[in-house]
């Protein structure tokens, strides 16, 4: 906020009252003589003059003096403006307090805290005087705007309420019905967004952008035609504008008309001066359809085909072909491409961490690990690299190299939860308790309702045999927020065992069962329940097909031998 600096900074009218003695402190302390009266003036308008040279830490100074001879608001806020302006937001607001609580009425004071206020981003205190100046002056209409622009940092009701109240006082405005559309936007009133933008195309007509912005709005309500409608209009205006001839493509792809779509694209491609940026932009309307629609993907993929031709070293145009076939579930055709995207741009970790995410996928662990110790010889603090060579070395029970690539992870990304929740489980896995509950209980405080965390906490807690009831609330989250997942369902059951109620252990983990489990440890889990029931021959059969899935296992070995725990 820059503050105008002109001659006295303040008017005339402002100068008279200082050397009459009518302000307020003037009229309360007569014992101001006419000398203490002129020398205070002398003192401000070398304060003015200094302002003007933009001096204003020697200017404060001339302030001060003017000060201890006459104690007038208007020194208080000249001397508040010019802290500001050297950004000692305290001392400045401090100043300007003074001079509202010697004048309160004074609405060009309060506008002028308000404003200091607002440079320190004191936004609650710039709120308040907002509204003390509305009801000084109803009729200041810039206070009501700034008033309801800040209502928008704490909630959308009371600024449209202001903005409604606006309207009502004051003529039309188009920057109010866009504020308002904007708002309604962001909350999902569509309707209500739509109506405030066809008020401000009643006061601005023809507005290309509004109207534009008026048609993604009838798409996002899926009023198809009326956005067409709206862009077929646009498009006699600016039939080369990339962004309005994607978003007709995608009107056209929710009516499915694919060709319709696709034609859209060979009409922007017609332009000389396409750029890459612009045609990539296009193509990803048609990408982020084909989950939706996958009668779409054979138009997206012509769609970069084409565009290789034209940028061949684009690396982004091999991505996006590498994700379609990903999407599509051609994982050979995917990995060509991702690879194609590693060879034109090693530096860039996209190809890298799609190629790796398609051997993670069809458990293809040491091909990850692989391409991904490659990548870290280019990428050294690439978080997502780290990430999938943690978790890629755990699947295969590489407890050490795990734990040190998730080390590296969360240090480069301290605030993601999955890297923390799988380092947890890495350092179970390596027995280091004290760390994995440390690290538990930091994710934990990120997002204490993330389902997986929960469920691996209370599974390491159920395995030590502590905390149990703590340990049985976070695992009945997690089977709340996904009660099919078969292994939420088992740690469910299993901390019930741990707590020695057997029937309720049995009927979660035998829904974990009846949900389709193949596993070797669900097996073994409800082996063990049967036993406790006191079933040795249920027990046998169990442990011998969690034996049959994990025929290695020493430990299912022996307790079959022996026929007990």
């Amino acid at each position: 906020m820059v503050f105008k600096l002109i001659f006295g900074l303040f008017s005339i009218l402002t100068i008279i009252l200082l050397m009459s003695g009518c302000s307020s402190t003037q009229q309360t302390a007569p014992q101001i003589t006419d000398a203490q009266r002129n020398l205070s003036l002398e003192h401000f308008i070398a304060g003015s003059a200094l302002d003007q040279k933009g001096d204003f830490a020697k200017a404060i100074l001339e302030y001060q003096d003017a000060l201890q001879l006459v104690k007038d608001p208007a020194i208080y806020i000249a001397i508040a403006k010019d802290y500001s302006m050297l950004g000692k937001h305290q001392l400045a607001m401090q100043s300007g307090q003074e001079a509202v609580k010697l004048k309160p009425e004074n609405r060009t004071y309060r506008q002028t805290l308000a404003e200091i206020y607002l440079n320190a981003f004191a936004f609650e205190d710039a709120l308040k005087e907002y509204e003390q100046i509305t009801k000084i002056e109803p009729s200041f209409q810039d206070a009501w705007l700034s008033l309801a622009r800040l209502q928008q940092l704490r909630g959308p009701e009371k600024a449209i309420e202001t903005y409604n109240e606006i309207i009502q006082r004051f003529d039309p405005n188009a920057d109010v019905y866009l504020q308002m559309a904007q708002i309604y936007g962001a909350t999902g009133k569509y309707n209500e967004a739509s109506e405030a933008l066809k008020k401000v195309l009643n006061i601005d007509q023809g507005n290309y952008e509004i109207s534009k912005a008026l048609g993604d709005l009838y798409l996002r309500q899926d009023s198809v035609e009326k956005a067409l409608k709206i862009f077929n209009d646009l498009a006699e205006r600016k039939p080369d504008d990339v962004l309005l001839r994607a978003a007709m493509a995608h009107a056209y792809l929710l009516q499915q008309n694919y060709n319709q779509a696709s034609a859209q694209f060979n009409i922007v491609m017609k332009k000389d001066t396409l750029s890459a940026d612009e045609q990539i932009k296009f193509g990803q309307v048609f990408v982020s359809f084909i989950e939706k629609d996958s009668a779409v993907a054979p138009y997206a993929q012509r769609l970069f085909e084409e565009m290789k031709t034209y940028y061949p070293d684009d690396w982004r145009i091999y991505w996006f072909l590498g994700a379609i076939n990903n999407i599509q579930k051609r994982d050979s055709l995917a990995l060509e491409y991702f690879h194609l995207v590693i060879q034109k741009s090693k530096g860039t970790p996209d190809g890298w961490i799609g190629a790796a995410s398609i051997y993670y996928d069809n458990n293809k662990f040491e091909d990850a690990i692989a391409l991904l110790t490659e990548a870290k010889k280019y990428l050294a603090d690439e978080f997502r690299i780290y990430f999938l060579l943690g978790i890629s070395n755990q699947r295969i029970h590489r407890a050490i190299e795990a734990a040190t690539a998730l080390e590296k992870a969360v240090q480069l990304d301290d605030k993601s939860v999955e890297a923390l929740s799988a380092l947890g489980l890495v350092y179970d896995e390596l027995k280091r308790f004290e760390n994995s509950d440390s690290i538990y209980e930091r994710a934990l405080r990120l997002d204490p309702k993330n389902h997986l965390l929960l469920n691996n906490y209370g599974y390491s807690l159920a395995e030590r045999e502590i905390e149990l009831e703590r340990a049985l609330k976070m695992s009945k989250e997690a089977v709340n927020q996904q009660p099919e997942n078969q292994s939420y369902l088992d740690t469910y059951g299993w901390i019930f065992f741990r707590l020695g109620n057997y029937e309720e252990a049995e009927k979660w983990i035998k829904r974990a069962v009846e949900l389709g489990s193949k596993s070797s440890v669900i097996y073994d889990h409800l082996g063990d329940i049967y036993f406790k029931l006191s079933d040795k021959e249920k027990a046998s059969e169990w442990w011998q097909k969690a034996l049959e899935i994990d025929p290695t296992n020493e430990s299912l070995k022996n307790k079959i031998q022996r026929g007990n725990l």
